[in-house]
């Protein structure tokens, strides 16, 4: 059983510099891209290896979570165990279940954990392929360690001051397209996502209701489509679609999808996947920062780089005012209060990323709808994905 990467983090939230401005996003469309070559998968991995990170999956080498019983619990079957860290609880113990919800636990209201059964004999923990396929969290690092673990960009460094992103400030963003042999002739993309796992790609369930999985690509380290041989990109067929079974097209309630890719990337410096965020934090006035290749404007042309935007969320209530729609506690609203700095068309999917007091990034929200960009009443409504832990959980570990 192959366990895949999924980083739930929490801590206190980090403000920072405003970047500038990235014009404005936040509804989808379909883009009109030039044509970059693709890069052979097996060949793209090969060269420039000062770019490749350790493995495919973010090993423990760093500091460790404590390998002790927490709180009692009763798993599956009415059997008693206790609270532990994962990494720490045996393989077999979740070999061949169907639903690893069944065992997660929370410990010291930070954590996610499982209800690991008293009666297990610990196995070699260290040296257990268990550890070394799991990542440690954003919270077993210090500011020092800028290198390890999700949400840190391969320069370690926090968001510019300058429109356009670096080459490799957003290893996490992904663009979903239609290939040209399937879009009359040109790259069509469409819509954003944030890797999660070397197989998981979250997104906007919106983004995943007019095309089928066999008619889109997924690709990763991408920064400038004008310019195909820039990054070492690559480009991902899909295996299925997940939407949340709840979303509700007319409303965008819900509005949060996964994409599970036929096969696993490989991580690098340029493909690199951004944390889960913690739950029940509150983000009213602190500054996001969306990014993505989306129109610069309401009806404007897109983009062929990669841009970003800092932006500050809003009071959920204000945000509810300006609106007919309803806006719940499962949105986020972000936006500059004077206007012009927003998500737009195109950006769909993509995160709204928040950047932890360790330098760590989370996606705290997922583009989901707006009135036009950038107005000023108007801010960008996102789905805030700390209230589909359980589910983004249950589509992506427990189907392992």
């Amino acid at each position: 059983m192959r366990f895949l990467i999924v980083s739930i983090i929490l801590v206190n939230l980090f403000s920072f510099q405003e970047c500038a401005v990235v014009g404005t996003d936040s509804t989808r469309v379909l883009l009109n891209r030039s044509k970059p070559k693709p890069i052979d998968n097996e060949d793209a991995d090969v060269p420039r290896r000062n770019h490749i990170r350790t493995k495919r999956y973010l090993g423990l080498n760093k500091k460790l979570k404590l390998n002790k019983q927490y709180q009692e619990c009763i798993g599956p079957g009415d059997v008693k165990g206790h609270c532990k860290h994962l990494t720490f609880c045996p393989i077999d113990v979740l070999q061949g279940t169907k639903n690893a919800l069944e065992y997660l636990c929370v410990i010291e209201k930070t954590f996610v954990g499982v209800c690991c059964p008293d009666d297990i004999a610990l196995k070699g923990s260290i040296g257990s392929q268990l550890i070394m396929d799991l990542p440690a969290g954003g919270e077993d690092y210090d500011e020092t360690d800028t290198f390890t673990g999700c949400g840190i960009p391969a320069d370690g460094r926090s968001a510019t001051n300058t429109k356009p992103t670096t080459i490799q400030e957003w290893p996490w963003l992904a663009a979903l397209f239609r290939p040209e042999d399937l879009a009359d002739g040109y790259e069509q993309q469409f819509c954003g996502g944030s890797v999660i796992t070397d197989s998981h790609i979250l997104t906007a369930a919106h983004c995943l209701q007019s095309v089928t999985p066999q008619e889109i690509r997924v690709r990763l380290g991408e920064y400038d489509f004008s310019k195909p041989n820039e990054t070492r990109y690559r480009d991902h067929e899909v295996a299925q679609f997940i939407s949340h079974q709840d979303f509700v097209t007319g409303s965008y309630e819900n509005d949060i999808g996964i994409v599970r890719l036929t096969q696993p990337t490989t991580f690098n410096s340029y493909i690199w996947p951004i944390c889960l965020p913690p739950t029940g934090v509150n983000y009213e006035n602190d500054l996001g920062v969306v990014a993505g290749w989306g129109h610069t404007y309401f009806g404007g042309p897109t983009s062929e780089v990669l841009l970003q935007v800092a932006i500050p969320i809003w009071n959920l209530k204000e945000c509810a005012d300006k609106f007919l729609h309803p806006i719940t506690e499962t949105n986020l609203c972000a936006a500059s209060y004077e206007g012009g700095k927003d998500s737009c068309q195109g950006d769909s999917g993509g995160p709204l990323m928040y950047q932890l007091p360790n330098k760590r990034w989370i996606v705290a929200g997922v583009v989901s709808w707006g009135i036009e960009c950038g107005n000023k009443d108007n801010p960008g409504v996102y789905t805030r994905v700390d209230k589909y832990l359980p589910w983004i959980i249950q589509n992506t570990i427990a189907k392992e």
